[in-house]
């Protein structure tokens, strides 16, 4: 049952001056060895309403990870309820600036906002990435989503150093925290920009793990439409809105060139903020759709109705933040973020490569992030199977419906490898393809990448059997499943 509530209920309620609670500061219990006071204050205190969105329980609050600086990082933690053996997955989103309480909401967490404009409406998931694994939203940096630091503008890390030092630090007394935790697999991962903050945290956590110093069960990454190498990405930005007959041959060579021009400026220490922001203004033409997010659709991301939500009262003080007030997104962060945009983790994920498991995925209708731009960076990224990489093909994602056989993607799997791509998807591919990222990603974490077959119902058989010729099948142990592997001829969609 969807949960609805008026704009004059619910949303102005944001505004209304409250007395909360001071937020809940967890480092100071974690040093005290106070971890199950901790874990008992940190559960989210669910009212009526709330609870009906809600799996019965969750955990939030602030990790302090700079104490001189007074640097905070909020989070909310999902245990799977369901299997209490299941991975633990980090989501973090991009931008810079842009808060991983959005992908919660918006993408694959147990709570879904709508589209639908006046109306503050959610509802649970039906696709819930917490139904198979734990979730882990971390709002990263500090001054995004409820981080914040004490410090003001100047307690901001603004490199891939200093914020992958952040979140060391946050993973480290979060396994203190939740120390059955060590005893599952970890999975870091995001979308976006986090395609940088995720190869730098997962490759300090690899690094320390080397070392003997740390012993953080790290098993892959997995990033979605991940901007990880901006010198060879950005320039093929264009390339996408050419192959779509949005731009002329001409002007994706002159946008091309206004790109390399400003890498030119970058490498001389000549770029400024005005400059950068003309890529996503001027530089893109107006070509008559709303989102940028996925060429065929106008569905807009709201990241209005993220904000109105985690920021009513009744949230702040479920999750313990006090009177802390929520931001959605930072502009300020993506605009001090400019000495970093342009650096790029292609060495980073290159020697993931060599040791995790590493799942890339993109929707088809991508423009921001394109698959492209992945792929483009992709094989020029340097690892001991790149060669392969370079020279491999795509194989059809087939999966099995109440309709019958449906294509959802095409994958790669080389090595440790997963590349898919998602069809009918753009850069927020858990909100257009909900079902069709479940199955990815829980066929990733247990089998390292989509396993290519379809599954059919014996009573569904003989339909399929009409599509398909030569299919070469098994039998369960229990005859209830027969299976068609990809060498099975379907129609044509």
């Amino acid at each position: 049952m969807s949960w609805m509530i008026k704009v004059s209920s619910f949303c102005l309620s944001t505004f209304l001056p409250l007395l909360l609670a001071e937020p809940l500061f967890l480092t100071p219990y974690i040093e005290s060895g106070r971890i199950q006071e901790a874990q008992r204050d940190s559960l989210v205190n669910s009212s009526k309403s709330l609870s009906s969105l809600l799996p019965k329980r969750s955990h939030a609050g602030f990790i302090t990870v700079n104490k001189t600086l007074g640097n905070h990082l909020f989070f909310w933690f999902f245990p799977c309820l369901e299997n209490t053996s299941a991975p633990l997955l980090v989501w973090l989103n991009g931008g810079p600036g842009v808060s991983s309480m959005f992908g919660l909401l918006w993408e694959n967490g147990p709570i879904e906002i709508s589209s639908e404009d006046d109306i503050c409406k959610y509802k649970p998931r039906k696709h819930s990435w917490t139904k198979s694994f734990s979730m882990l939203y971390i709002d990263n940096p500090v001054n995004v989503g409820y981080s914040f630091s004490e410090s003001g503008p100047a307690g901001e890390r603004l490199t891939q150093d200093s914020v992958s030092k952040d979140l060391y630090s946050f993973m480290e007394q979060f396994y203190s925290l939740f120390p059955d935790y060590k005893k599952r697999e970890l999975y870091i991962g995001g979308q976006s920009y986090a395609g940088k903050y995720v190869p730098y945290l997962a490759h300090v956590i690899h690094t320390q793990r080397k070392a003997n110093a740390s012993d953080i069960p790290l098993a892959g990454i997995y990033i979605g439409g991940p901007f990880f190498d901006p010198p060879t990405q950005s320039p093929a930005f264009f390339y996408y809105l050419y192959s779509m007959g949005a731009i002329s041959h001409e002007q994706m060579l002159f946008h091309q060139k206004t790109v390399e021009n400003l890498f030119r400026d970058y490498k001389n220490g000549q770029l400024k903020i005005t400059n950068l922001s003309h890529i996503f203004t001027t530089l893109v033409p107006r070509l008559g759709f709303d989102s940028k997010d996925n060429y065929l659709s106008n569905v807009r991301p709201r990241y209005d109705k993220a904000w109105k939500f985690m920021n009513t009262a009744e949230v702040r003080e479920a999750v313990h933040v006090g009177i802390r007030k929520f931001r959605v997104i930072n502009e300020n962060i993506f605009d001090r973020f400019s000495s970093d945009i342009f650096v790029s983790a292609k060495d980073k994920v290159g020697a993931l490569l060599e040791h995790y498991k590493v799942l890339i995925f993109t929707g088809d209708s991508d423009v921001i992030v394109s698959t492209y731009m992945v792929d483009t960076a992709l094989m020029s990224t340097p690892w001991s199977k790149q060669a392969e990489f370079i020279a491999s093909s795509r194989t059809p994602w087939w999966s099995v419906s109440q309709t019958g056989p449906e294509l959802k993607g095409f994958y790669t799997s080389v090595g440790q490898l997963c590349r898919v791509v998602v069809r009918k998807a753009g850069h927020q591919t858990p909100h257009d393809q909900p079902e069709a990222t479940l199955e990815m990603m829980q066929q990733f974490v247990n089998y390292g990448c989509l396993k290519g077959d379809i599954k059919v119902p014996r009573q569904r058989y003989h339909r399929v059997l009409k599509n398909c010729s030569g299919i070469e099948n098994s039998g369960s142990s229990n005859g209830s499943t027969i299976q068609a592997t990809k060498r099975c001829t379907l129609p044509i969609l």
